[in-house]
């Protein structure tokens, strides 16, 4: 009975991935549509949620600033696993139009691999759907994160905190 329970669980889970969206950038306005009526995300069990607790997975559109990165890797660090990893668009990527600034952080993927990246700038709501299907498909299939295995982010996580204790104590951050 306890197995069949459980089963269900794993079911409503790979059907139906909570996210919580890490914003910074214009791919968000194809999130948007995302969200209307043309497209319907919900009709696909896409259902964003308010706190990284709940989520299975973080969205990243738009750029990455070394001010922010601290507060992207809490975000991550406070999600259930298995956690998975969405970036959207050249930004999320290696910094976009803006690879050349100082504030901006051009290597995400070594610190955070994406399990999933769709291309472009910005990627058209059609790409970014593909891309949330197969997010969908690599949580009904139990993969290993890559974050999990490959990335760097503990130990930049760590780093930060040691640099400025205040973050810890911040009201996004409850504790990990």
């Amino acid at each position: 009975m306890l197995t069949k329970f459980l089963d269900f669980f794993g079911w409503a889970r790979a059907n139906s991935p909570w996210m919580v969206h890490y914003c910074s950038g214009c791919c968000s306005l194809e999130i948007l549509a995302l969200m209307g009526p043309r497209f319907d995300w919900e009709r696909y069990g896409f259902l964003p949620v308010p706190s990284p607790r709940q989520a299975d997975f973080i969205v990243i559109t738009g750029l990455v600033s070394r001010k922010v990165l601290p507060v992207l890797l809490m975000t991550y660090d406070q999600m259930p696993k298995p956690r998975y990893v969405f970036a959207i668009g050249a930004c999320a990527f290696d910094g976009g139009p803006y690879y050349d600034s100082t504030s901006v952080v051009t290597n995400i993927p070594e610190i955070l691999p994406p399990d999933v990246f769709v291309a472009g700038c910005p990627p058209t709501p059609e790409a970014i759907l593909d891309g949330l299907l197969e997010m969908k498909k690599i949580i009904r299939e139990k993969r290993e994160a890559r974050a999990e295995r490959e990335g760097t982010w503990r130990e930049i996580l760590k780093q930060e905190l040691e640099k400025n204790p205040l973050l810890s104590q911040q009201p996004f951050f409850v504790g990990g």
